[in-house]
């Protein structure tokens, strides 16, 4: 009976062993999950902060570009006129 009960025992304390093993390995996949979800999460954020300044610098770059070219076509028609007064 004492031999059953310290096969029962060791078996117990092995069955334990592997529950115990199994549950940190299962806790150690969860937080990698949880810091590969926080990690993209700051990435999504990143890439959408970095896109939307770049789409403001566009904008302001087009706008600077109109008004340059507002600019040329102003002092090409002043051109023009003082060329058609000199004639």
């Amino acid at each position: 009976m004492l031999k059953y009960k310290q096969e029962c025992e060791a078996r117990y304390a092995n069955d334990l062993q592997t529950e115990i093993r199994r549950l940190k390995e299962f806790e150690v996949s969860r937080i990698r999950i949880e810091e590969a979800a926080k990690y993209r999460d700051r990435m999504e954020s990143f890439r959408i902060e970095m896109e939307t300044l770049h789409l403001d610098k566009v904008k302001e770059l087009k706008t600077r570009e109109e008004n340059a070219m507002d600019r040329i076509r102003s002092r090409e028609v002043e051109l023009e006129k003082a060329a058609y007064t000199h004639r």
